[in-house]
């Protein structure tokens, strides 16, 4: 065994980060009844660091054993762990994607893109295993060794992290109101052990300060749990009480607030039943997930009800995102996808000063709102 490998370290410090991991995916899963795309991710983070953390810890005690089933189950842990790393950066950046833009779409669209360096790096670890010694080798002790463009790896990974922040800074830089995001929690960890571990081999601080960097995250990610409407997966309106304040505090160039009524929703759930009227609503909200764009923000206001604040839009852009959300919805009620139809009455007010109150911009959104749902009906009693 390497004299550099600090056996003792290394399992306390591995399984404390196993421990920590498998406490918090116990609790997610005993808290949550419903699996969003940005869990799921989030679970496969945790996953995939509680793997790494045991063939780490693995690679190290075997490390220099003699006998070929050693060999083998040296050249599967470190391939695992190299091919993790940059994996773990890639499911980072799908995780950022979705949590900032809540986009389903826009995460399947980026998703082959940003993986080019994940399986870059892949088929280095592959050719590995055949005895190349690109990014690793194991010598006929089966002793670990760095290859010669083991730094491959850490360039993949900042991009990834650089990649991440650079999507929550782009967000900001057009309006999208961030406020519970913690990006930098989780890379500033995330940096600081690689290089630690980067520099010194034989310590794990790699993938431990991983597992305490999504510690961090979720511990963050709490704060905007109370402000997410369950059914729906969108905020709720205690956000909008939220949103509302630092839009006077910040004093926004220019916001429209758009309020949108579902028509027809008590048919719904007086013909097809309730749990069929939930599923308009989750149709609904995710429909509109995938249509309305960062730097506008969905908000279920309340039971059928919904509104979306457009910050830095024009009248004339905030109009065409109306008009575009009515033809999607006609589209997608041609499509038959379900047994009823869906569509929104909608009234947009323009946020001034002279509002003191949330209500008073409520009132008059919903005002422009009950005009256009007035109109929906005579045109419902002429068919």
């Amino acid at each position: 065994m390497n004299s550099s490998i600090n056996i003792a370290e290394i399992l306390i410090v591995n399984s404390t980060g196993v421990f920590i991991l498998l406490f918090l995916i116990g609790s997610k899963y005993a808290n949550k009844s419903t699996k969003r795309v940005g869990e799921y991710l989030f679970s496969c983070m945790i996953i995939l660091n509680i793997l790494t953390l045991i063939m780490e810890t693995l690679s190290f005690l075997i490390d220099g054993m003699p006998g070929k089933f050693i060999h083998i189950l040296q050249y599967f842990s470190n391939a695992l762990l190299i091919f993790g790393a940059p994996m773990m950066g890639y499911i980072w950046c799908l995780f950022v994607e979705f949590k900032i833009h809540r986009s389903l779409k826009r995460v399947n669209k980026i998703a082959y893109v940003l993986a080019i360096p994940a399986v870059m790096n892949a088929l280095f670890v592959v050719l590995d295993c055949f005895g190349a010694g690109l990014l690793f080798a194991i010598s006929k002790d089966n002793v670990y060794a760095r290859g010669r463009f083991d730094g491959l790896s850490y360039i993949c990974i900042c991009f990834y992290y650089l990649y991440s922040i650079a999507v929550v800074y782009l967000a900001k830089h057009k309006g999208s109101q961030i406020h519970f995001f913690p990006v930098y929690t989780y890379v500033l960890p995330c940096v600081m052990g690689t290089i630690v571990q980067g520099m010194h081999y034989g310590i794990a601080t790699g993938w431990f300060s991983v597992a305490i960097a999504i510690l961090l995250v979720e511990i963050q990610l709490q704060k905007e749990e109370s402000f997410v409407d369950e059914l729906s997966g969108l905020y709720n309106r205690k956000y909008l009480d939220f949103f509302y304040k630092q839009m006077r505090v910040k004093k926004f160039a220019q916001v429209y607030g758009i309020m949108m009524d579902l028509n027809l929703f008590k048919q719904i759930n007086d013909t097809y039943g309730h749990t069929v009227g939930d599923d308009a609503i989750r149709t609904v909200s995710a429909l509109l997930s995938h249509w309305v764009e960062t730097p506008d923000t969905v908000i279920r206001f309340a039971g059928d009800e919904f509104i979306i604040m457009c910050v830095n839009r024009t009248q004339n852009e905030v109009t065409a995102l109306m008009d575009r959300i009515r033809k999607n919805l006609s589209d997608y009620n041609r499509s038959g996808k379900k047994p009823y139809n869906l569509s929104f009455s909608m009234g947009y007010t323009k946020y001034s000063e002279e509002y003191k109150k949330l209500d008073e911009f409520l009132r008059d959104m919903d005002k422009m709102m009950y005009e256009d749902k007035e109109e929906f009906r005579r045109h419902e009693l002429s068919i």
